[in-house]
């Protein structure tokens, strides 16, 4: 059941851990090598790190859960992305860009 008040909703954190339980249920998975050997990856941890990086240890690279995605890069905090992918993938007949502006408060541009 849909809820505004659910904390994926309002936490850019939370939303990143449900995208990644949703798109790497049984761990991790590199999105450039493919690789998803539990060993083989880390999650990278400190100050200057943002939340949810991993780096694979064979091709060397960072990725997140957001890598090939539409997320990808976006200015926009994640939360408000799992939000306005809910409402449309809801609507019964769709959203007009207008509407979205409005419920997410994000200018008409973004929407």
């Amino acid at each position: 059941m849909f809820t505004i008040t659910n904390e994926i909703y309002q936490d850019a954190n939370k939303a990143r851990e449900h995208l990644e339980a949703i798109h790497w249920p049984h761990g991790p998975v590199c999105p450039h090598c493919r690789n998803n050997h539990p060993d083989r990856i880390t999650k990278l941890e400190g100050k200057s790190t943002r939340p949810g990086v991993y780096k694979c240890k064979d091709c060397r690279k960072p990725f997140s859960v957001t890598v090939g995605t539409v997320f990808e890069r976006s200015h926009i905090p994640l939360n408000k992305w799992v939000l306005a992918s809910h409402l449309m993938a809801s609507s019964k007949k769709g959203m007009s860009a207008h509407q979205l502006h409005r419920m997410l408060g994000v200018t008409y541009k973004t929407a």
